[in-house]
């Protein structure tokens, strides 16, 4: 029989039993509130899916560094270091829509602020960042030296900036405190300070992979800082990072483009889609393809925003959670499930939209017809994605090819190569017989490039205009000629490397 003091005391149990339960509860709810701006899952596994040799992009930060950010990576420890860069470079928003938002007017930012300190620079920690890079990348302590500096444009996020450091024009990207990021999350109720933390996460993940996919199509990084205080609002306390300069691009100038440099656009692109397929993080998915994420140095296509790349391939459990809708195009495609991911699933998705807003259009316009068959198939394989990007590149390649070589022109006999134009060897007539014509390199003449001189002759007998031309010593990056067309002919002035060339008819 159970007596009343037994009962007492397993009643007394449970309730202690009870409090301790509701004390261990409490702490980790605070434990864990206090780690959620860094990280909003706890699953270790992902861990292991960040590149451990670029994971120290940002480690000595969490040694050194006494602000918000800094201590509460010291705090975690080297692992959550590990987790947290893991959740900066996943996709932040799946969303295929646009998000470019530009500010119009132009309006002073911290950054430009700072470098008002020519004389007194602010004190800031020093290079927060070893990489194994052969060159020295700029830090806090050198981003007074950037010079000229001038606003360029804004994004939801970000404000981009122009200038010189020693000697050589850069990029200055910081987070726009008036963009549509910040106002966004301050409108909720959020301090600022925590709002600038969250779109710093943007510019992090930047600085991680820009670094991480090095590539000749991808956008130089060449230095950065992360300031050893939290934000305040004080110049020395803003987030910054500095890459090589680019010209943006639309869709006028590219198609203003002669046709060899949208060659060369269209060569870039399917470099880069390329090179997504197989990084080292392995297949990467732009989630927000838009032109003005890229940008042109010396002519050369380059990656110049990755903030929405997401890093994984979609999870599955059957093949028809891999189907892909371009509800514009009325284009479904699907790719195999396999181990609980859509495999191939950003690889097609990033050729799709490198041919909708590139390739498709680029590729057919004013193109030798000699090279249209092979530009069509090249056409069809972006658009419809009947191609991998292995195949897009070998096609690509021998497109290049052809027209480097000349096999394009297909000459099988010897009378194709004879030429019939009088020859003048240095010389030129610089200022006289110019006339404008379509799809020029130049905007003051007809210029354009030729294989060779019996080229440049059948180019000029086609243009009714054309009486004469100048082939130069210049050639573009396909190694042909630069060649000006003229409307007219008179005695030539001496111009060392030139070559006139006056038609006998």
């Amino acid at each position: 029989m159970v007596t009343r003091s037994s009962r007492f005391s397993t009643y007394l149990w449970y309730i202690c039993a009870s409090s301790i339960l509701i004390c261990l509860l409490g702490n980790l709810a605070i434990l864990r509130s206090s780690f959620e701006p860094l990280s909003e899952s706890k699953d270790e596994d992902d861990l292991h899916q960040l590149k451990p040799d670029r994971v120290d992009v940002l480690k000595h930060g969490g040694r050194s560094s006494q602000g918000q950010f800094a201590e509460s990576m010291a705090f975690r420890g080297e692992l959550v270091l590990e987790h947290s860069l893991r959740k900066l470079m996943e996709d932040t928003d799946n969303n295929e829509g646009s998000k470019y938002a530009p500010t119009g007017n132009k309006k002073r930012a911290p950054f430009e602020e700072s470098l008002q300190y020519n004389h007194n620079p602010p004190k800031v920690s020093k290079e927060i960042v070893e990489t194994d890079s052969p060159t020295s990348l700029i830090g806090c302590d050198d981003l007074h030296k950037i010079t000229d500096v001038t606003y360029i444009d804004s994004g939801w996020t970000k404000a981009v900036y122009k200038g010189r450091y020693d000697g050589r024009p850069v990029a200055i990207k910081t987070v726009d405190i008036s963009g549509q990021e910040v106002t966004t999350c301050t409108e909720k109720g959020y301090a600022l300070t925590e709002c600038y933390h969250r779109a710093t996460q943007k510019i992090l993940k930047e600085i991680v992979l820009l670094q991480g996919i090095e590539h000749s199509n991808v956008i130089e990084v060449l230095g950065y800082c992360i300031p050893d205080r939290p934000y305040t609002g004080e110049p020395h306390t803003v987030v910054t990072m500095v890459t090589e300069l680019g010209e943006p691009i639309d869709i006028i100038r590219l198609l203003q483009m002669w046709w060899e440099d949208r060659l060369r656009v269209a060569y870039d692109m399917t470099k880069i889609v390329h090179f997504l397929a197989r990084t080292p993080y392995g297949s990467l998915s732009m989630n927000d393809f838009r032109r003005q994420q890229f940008v042109l140095v010396d002519g050369e296509l380059k990656l110049s925003d990755v903030d929405d790349m997401g890093m994984e391939e979609p999870s599955c459990q059957i093949d028809k959670d891999c189907e892909l809708f371009f509800f514009n195009d009325n284009l479904t495609l699907r790719t195999p499930c396999a181990s609980g991911r859509c495999i191939g699933y950003n690889e097609k998705k990033n050729v799709f939209n490198a041919g909708r807003h590139f390739t498709t259009f680029l590729l057919p316009h004013g193109a030798p017809k000699r090279l249209r068959p092979v530009i069509d198939k090249s056409v069809d394989g972006f658009g419809n994605v009947t191609m991998t990007t292995d195949q897009l590149l070998q096609q690509m390649d021998k497109i290049v090819n052809m027209y480097r070589s000349g096999v394009y022109l297909n000459r099988t006999k010897p009378e194709d190569y004879k030429t019939f134009y009088r020859e003048y060897k240095n010389s030129d007539t610089p200022g006289h017989f110019d006339y404008r014509c379509k799809l020029s390199l130049s905007g003051s003449g007809c210029t354009i490039s030729v294989f060779d001189q019996r080229e440049a002759e059948d180019m000029c007998n086609t243009d009714p205009e054309c009486r004469s031309f100048v082939m130069t010593s210049q050639m573009t990056w396909t190694g042909r000629k630069i060649t000006h067309l003229k409307n007219g002919f008179r005695k030539p002035t001496r111009s060392k490397g030139m070559r006139l060339f006056v038609s006998e008819e």
